[in-house]
């Protein structure tokens, strides 16, 4: 009766064991991530809520956002722009876009960190995959950087410059930079939920990556061979080039979409291979 019974829990075992090897395989995965790209309804309306909560009561609302970029452009982009020795009609512009492209890339990178842990009480409470999260906070920074965009257009109202169909190839470098952040805060929000030091960590690299990467200073303003090769060696400046080049009307260089591109696809896979790993972990970490 002893050896029946082993018999037959033996199987039961072994199937429970592949169950969770599946769900811990890239394609499930990948699935569970697509499935939750398909289901916009429900992070986007989540996302918007956070926005409208977090500007309830203001007049504003959400262009309080703008105006405070705003607000810097103007000022630290007039100063910088004396100091440079260059044309504001071209170096706002230049500015205003790498610093709208910035904020976006540093914001999602700060808030995914913490993006397990502020929805901690939903995760233990709500059977939902992870990945909503990630996608709701990425929405909420997209809303935000879609009232940013405001700002080039008044600035070419005020300095207007040329504009064609390479404008358009912003949307394929914003693409590229969206992939590259959900990857990379796929990776982060889970090594931040197991390690907490992890949020304060990019913070602080982050500042640091702000002030090498040219924003608000331009690579031809260098001296040195090995200085502009540094700078150009500089992954997020490739990220930036392929928004801010087309909305000031230029074509960017195939070497910032080449960078931009292999910093996305690596990006993603990693993300999806520790989202694979360790998703379901998350519920006892946070």
């Amino acid at each position: 009766m002893h050896k029946s019974e082993i018999q037959l829990r033996e199987p039961a075992v072994s199937s429970i064991t592949s169950a969770a090897s599946d769900q811990r395989s890239f394609g499930a995965a990948g699935r569970e991530i697509l499935d939750t790209l398909m289901r916009s309804a429900q992070w986007s309306t989540l996302a918007w809520t956070d926005i409208k909560l977090r500007y309830r009561r203001t007049t504003l609302g959400p262009l309080w956002i703008t105006l405070g970029l705003g607000a810097t452009v103007f000022s630290v982009g007039i100063l910088y722009g004396v100091l440079f020795g260059s044309e504001l009609s071209q170096y706002l512009p230049y500015f205003a876009a790498g610093l709208i492209v910035w904020t976006f890339i540093g914001s999602s990178l700060n808030d995914g960190c913490a993006v397990y842990l502020g929805a901690a009480a939903i995760i233990r409470s709500v059977p939902v995959a992870p990945a909503v999260h990630v996608c709701r906070m990425l929405a909420r920074q997209l809303i935000v950087l879609a009232h940013n965009m405001l700002l080039i257009v008044v600035l070419w109202l005020v300095l207007p410059w040329r504009v064609g169909w390479s404008t358009l190839l912003f949307v394929p470098g914003l693409t590229l930079n969206i992939f590259a952040v959900f990857g990379a805060v796929l990776t982060l929000s889970i090594l931040a939920a197991r390690f907490r030091d992890v949020q304060l960590i990019v913070s602080t690299v982050l500042q640091l990556v702000f002030l090498l990467t040219p924003i608000i200073w331009e690579v031809n303003s260098l001296r040195g061979a090995m200085l502009t090769y540094v700078a150009n060696a500089n992954p997020i400046f490739h990220l930036i080039e392929v928004v801010r080049q087309p909305l000031r009307g230029e074509i960017p260089e195939p070497m910032s979409w080449l960078q931009s591109g292999i910093m996305a696809a690596v990006f993603l896979t990693v993300g999806c291979m520790f989202y694979a790993r360790y998703r379901h972990r998350v519920p006892f970490w946070v």
